[in-house]
């Protein structure tokens, strides 16, 4: 991201510009006025300005040129700016749009901000002063704008990768109360995600597991660390499912906010485990116990994969050493000829076949054996079983090379070996891939030299010392490409451990991160843009809001001086009290925007009823003679302090509009399913030509802003509310 910057001569105004420089669309029916102000705009090196003398001029440019920001003036021949800013929100463009104008009335600055216009400039005044204002308002203008760009095109890319993650993903607070559940909750579970946020991750995993995962979770809080187990996890249906879960800390500013979990369902993968571990059960007793020698090959290899007691005491050798032999070494080198395999697989095919053979025995010695052979089929695979009398194979069996390496090729990951000493001796294409280099180029040299950078040298020779200890290592690693650049990386470091329970090598799986870390990283920087305008648009608004007050303060003050100079003159007097009115009107219209925008900025909690009508009523020095009878004893409801405001301003409409008022009461009626506050008067009431739409903006004998606040406040506490009076009985 690049910055634009430029700083006017006087120094008060600094222009900072998010992205590239801004391109304006200038409309303005003064030709002279437009080429000053593209000469003003131009000067500071961020703008680059083009100008319309008409609105239809600036409608015919919109469709051949994209820009950042239209400044227009108010009063032009034809459609003036405001038609003009309606015509290209209909069309559905959302470009900021600044009128800068003579026309200094509040009324058209109303509509102006009514009707979506995103600044509001006066050309009156200091050029200098102007101008700057004007650079400002378009920098904080297209500023807003771009970041909300790139915070959405953020979350598109976040969603994107959590929507079509493989596993589930799990984000919960301190409390293990669930934040965030990815998408594939609802193909793996069954649940919406939305139905267990806000639930506790307990609530989701099977009662006797519970304590065991409260304990790692404990643990992985304490260690900082990570941390996996498996365990039962209930369904939409109520069904257990069992697990693989793996846990890491969430930190922010400096300390543990939270956990983040990713599961893995492996109920089938168990089942189907279990099953072959009874089946082999059942036939490993039938298997042991037979007085014949057993030899199981694979049909395709030829490699000896299982054996009998039997068949280790016909060859004199130990069932270790036979596991993984090739058939043909059970035989006499003369024995056997090029077309073996191919004409024993052939004999099987045809549903089994005995023939007389010999072997040979472990000191040398020749047998001869009889042969019964079949082919059978276990879990998709094909395999020779051999009845020998007097024979076995003695090589351990190990699944086909190509069928490992295509394995470990598609799973898009790179996976690397290496021995004890942290030499490579494996590393698949994704490998390949992710650091450039190719398979024979590496293979036997140290890891750590092949894909560590220099700043993480220490941190691997650690990993490994770790791994070597028999445990496993998961985080992010700064790695290097062959170009020596460096990238980060997500990696799971495991031991390879062999039969006898000695630690032979390592292996490791690693996935590039460098787009999530981008992402991650803009997303942030475009938010704490957002955060810093917020606030600088919260002092700007303070700071006009107290302005406004001071003037009509004097304002106030000349005209309570005119009405007593001029207190013979009638007419007069009654035009000053009119302007007074328009002062006061002004202030209650500051007093709305300023509770208007305090309303959902607090958060909700249960509050006393009673309280606060009390409250708003003591805020009247006088009730003009209306009593107040206050109902809502121990009633309670969610809302935030303008509950108070809003009683005010029932009370205050009261008392200025209801002329014969003499009793206002306050009272509450429990429903099914919901409570309804009854605020009832016995003055005039409504007239039925406001009825309709009592709580519309601008509607009403005042401003039109009391009832519609009132409105609003409701709204932000989820509430409804309607005008059920009669005409001359009460409101």
């Amino acid at each position: 991201m690049t910055m634009a910057e430029s700083a006017s001569t006087n120094g008060i105004y600094v222009n900072r510009c998010i992205g590239k420089a801004i391109r304006i669309l200038h409309v303005d029916n003064d030709a002279v006025f437009l080429a000053v102000a593209k000469r003003c705009l131009e000067e500071s090196g961020i703008f680059e300005v083009e100008t319309a003398l008409s609105a239809e001029e600036a409608l015919r440019k919109l469709r051949d040129a994209e820009y950042d920001v239209i400044i227009a003036d108010y009063k032009m021949p034809g459609k003036n700016g405001l038609e003009l800013l309606k015509e290209i929100r209909l069309n559905g463009n959302d470009i900021p749009f600044i009128l800068f104008t003579c026309k200094g009335k509040e009324e058209i600055a109303i509509e102006a901000l009514n009707s979506g216009v995103s600044r509001y400039v006066r050309k009156e005044g200091r050029a200098e002063a102007t101008y700057a204002e004007l650079k400002q308002n378009i920098c904080e203008a297209v500023n807003v704008r771009r970041a909300e760009k790139l915070l959405q095109e953020a979350e598109n890319r976040l969603r994107l990768i959590t929507e079509n993650i493989q596993e589930i993903l799990l984000l919960a607070d301190r409390d293990l109360t669930i934040t965030y559940a990815s998408t594939s909750v609802k193909w793996i579970l069954g649940y919406v995600p939305e139905e267990i946020t806000g639930k506790s991750i307990t609530e989701l995993i099977h009662p006797k597991d519970a304590p065991a995962v409260l304990k790692a979770i404990e643990k992985v809080f304490t260690d900082c660390s990570g941390g996996k187990l498996e365990l039962r996890c209930k369904n939409a249906k109520g069904n257990y499912l069992l697990m693989d879960w793996a846990s890491k800390v969430l930190a922010g500013g400096g300390e543990v906010t939270g956990i983040i979990i990713t599961a893995r369902d492996i109920t089938e993968q168990r089942k189907i485990e279990q099953a072959l571990k009874e089946s082999e059960e059942k036939y490993r007793t039938l298997f042991e116990e037979s007085m014949d020698a057993i030899f199981i090959a694979d049909a395709e290899t030829g490699i000896l994969v299982d054996c009998n007691r039997a068949a280790t005491e016909l060859v004199g050798r130990q069932k270790s050493e036979l596991i993984g032999m090739h058939q043909r070494f059970l035989h006499p080198p003369e024995s056997i000829d090029g077309e073996f395999s191919k004409t024993f697989i052939q004999h099987c095919k045809g549903g089994g076949f005995v023939i007389e053979d010999q072997i040979i025995t472990k000191t040398g010695e020749v047998r001869d054996v009889s042969i019964k052979a079949s082919l059978i089929e276990v879990s998709g695979k094909k395999l020779i079983f051999g009845t020998f009398r007097d024979i076995t194979e003695t090589k351990r069996a190990f699944e086909s090379n190509r069928l490992q390496a295509r394995l470990l090729n598609a799973v898009g990951q790179a996976i690397i070996a290496t021995d004890v000493k942290g030499r490579i001796i494996y590393w698949n294409q994704g490998a390949e891939q992710l650091y450039d280099w190719k398979k024979e180029e590496v293979l036997w040299r140290d890891f750590i030299d092949i894909i560590s950078s220099e700043a993480a040298k220490e941190q691997a020779k650690n990993i490994m010392d770790q791994i070597l200890k028999g445990k496993q290592w998961s985080g992010e690693f700064i790695a290097k490409k062959r170009d020596g650049n460096d990238f980060p990386i997500i990696v799971t470091y495991s031991p390879i451990i062999d039969d006898e329970n000695k630690i032979i090598g390592t292996i490791g799986v690693a996935t590039d991160i460098s787009e999530q870390k981008w992402m991650h990283e803009v997303t942030n920087e475009a938010l704490q843009k957002v955060v810093e305008l917020n606030e600088k648009l919260h002092v700007v608004e303070s700071l006009t809001r107290h302005d406004i007050r001071n003037k009509l303060a004097a304002l106030n003050g000349y005209l309570y001086i005119l009405k007593k100079r001029l207190s013979d003159k009638p007419e007069i007097l009654q035009q000053l009290k009119e302007a007074e009115a328009i002062s006061q009107q002004i202030l209650r219209i500051i007093d709305f925007e300023k509770i208007y925008v305090q309303s959902g900025a607090e958060e909700l909690s249960y509050v006393d009823v009673e309280k606060y009508i009390n409250e708003a009523a003591s805020l009247f020095s006088d009730l003009k003679g209306a009593t107040l009878v206050n109902e809502c004893q121990g009633v309670t409801v969610l809302a935030d302090s303008l509950l108070r405001q809003l009683f005010y301003n029932l009370i205050d409409n009261t008392l200025k509009y209801g002329k014969k008022t003499s009793k206002i009461r306050v009272h509450y009626k429990e429903e099914e399913k919901h409570l309804k506050l009854i605020y009832e008067d016995d003055g005039v009431g409504v007239p039925e030509n406001i009825k309709k739409h009592p709580f519309q903006e601008g509607y009403g004998t005042g401003t039109g802003y009391g009832l519609y606040l009132i409105k609003k406040i409701c709204e932000a506490y989820g509430w409804a509310i309607e005008e059920t009076g009669k005409e001359e009985e009460g409101a």
